[in-house]
């Protein structure tokens, strides 16, 4: 993912950090810091504590110094909830390319494809969950723990009650962090978990649509909500999951229809060739004049070095100076005659291009791209599966 350091790796799973990372860590510290009457209230309603002296934690810069490690607490536990997901899918067979940690939580970036099954997608799905839960469940114990065994009182000392909220907060963050990733809609897992259990009876296609379905429901409900009382908040989950459950509708749509479509039907066969020594400037223009997205480059001697398109030369300010051969990275790679646009648009999602050359032995015949892939979108036929 762009934007983002590797930080190490664990079970081989190479571990990122989004730079938003770093930008909500002292945003969550100061929020958090700034609350912290209203949670130890919380906490005592929940724990069953006396009053606690609330005048120790609010004292100068404890309460933000509390945040941030409630804050960096927080995303340890989420990590842990995205290293759920890819060590059970690992152990399912799937390909984990990394995980990264970013604003509002952790992406895991799981390689299912071809090898998913009902039961796959459930337990890779309902683990990261299971280990918020788990985490919850033991943090809170730890903080009941604290108040049975140090009588938290008004006259507790302060190491105390820092562990007591510490332990107390982040076992009610996971408890709802639990709860909020069952909701069955899509983006959440529960809409995944969802699906897993459809697809035992239905189609992919089918187990997809009703989950999506469903998830709208709950986003019109959220939105309502959000409304009703006021709460912008909820509004903006209304909109997330909402257009969460429209896309993977649309993708699991779109990737269906695919897989039963050559390329060969598709592609368009007029492959205009450009040479490693032409500007950018002449390759948009030659782009343009063929209504093509990408072609070859090739070299003085005509063969083929490899291909450029206009995603290559969008938003460049030396394209009257920059050559063909300057921009490509020089790997050579494609699909055959035989295979589907469905091939194609995993190729191009793993390269990270959107035009490919079609061979036939070492000849191309053609050319196809992500904008043959997306007219069997629902979105372009006006249709949703």
């Amino acid at each position: 993912m762009e934007d983002s350091i590797k930080i190490g790796s664990l079970a081989g799973v190479p571990v990122r950090l989004h730079i938003t990372f770093l930008l909500i860590i002292p945003v969550f510290s100061y929020v958090i810091g700034s609350d912290i009457t209203y949670t130890v209230g919380l906490l005592e309603a929940v724990y069953g504590t006396e009053n606690l002296d609330i005048s120790l934690l609010a004292a100068g810069m404890t309460p933000y110094l509390l945040g941030g490690a409630v804050t960096l607490c927080l995303f340890a536990a989420v990590f842990l909830h995205e290293m759920a997901h890819c060590l059970t899918a690992m152990r399912y067979g799937h390909r984990v390319n990394e995980v990264t940690l970013m604003l509002l939580g952790g992406i895991s970036e799981i390689d299912d494809r071809g090898r998913s099954t009902p039961k796959s997608e459930f337990w890779t799905a309902i683990s990261g969950p299971l280990a918020s839960l788990f985490i919850g469940i033991l943090s809170g114990a730890v903080a009941y723990a604290l108040v049975g065994f140090t009588a938290l009182s008004a006259e507790s000392p302060l190491p105390d009650l820092i562990l007591f909220y510490l332990f107390g907060y982040l076992g009610i963050l996971n408890i709802f962090l639990f709860l909020f990733n069952m909701i069955p809609a899509f983006p959440m897992d529960g809409g995944r978990i969802l699906r897993g259990l459809l697809s035992l009876k239905y189609s992919r296609t089918r187990a997809t649509k009703t989950a999506s379905d469903i998830g709208k429901v709950f986003a019109v409900i959220f939105a309502v909500a959000g409304i009703i009382w006021l709460n912008f908040l909820l509004i903006l989950i209304a909109l997330f999951v909402f257009l969460g459950a429209t896309q993977e509708n649309s993708m699991t749509v779109l990737s269906e229809r695919i897989k039963a479509v050559k390329v060969t039907d598709v592609m368009n066969t007029d492959v205009a060739y450009v040479h490693d020594t032409d500007s950018l400037d002449d390759v948009a223009s030659r782009l343009v004049s063929q209504k093509v997205t990408g072609c070859p480059v090739i070299n003085d001697l005509g063969h083929v070095i490899g291909m450029i398109s206009i995603h290559d030369i969008a938003g460049r300010t030396d394209t009257s100076v920059m050559t063909a051969g300057g921009v490509i990275s020089g790997d050579i790679f494609g699909v055959t005659a035989n295979a589907t646009l469905y091939d194609a648009m995993l190729m191009m999602s793993d390269k990270e291009v959107s035009v490919l050359p079609v061979f036939e032995g070492t000849e191309i015949i053609g050319l196809v791209s992500s904008e043959m892939i997306l007219r069997y979108s629902p979105e372009f036929t006006g249709t949703l599966g």
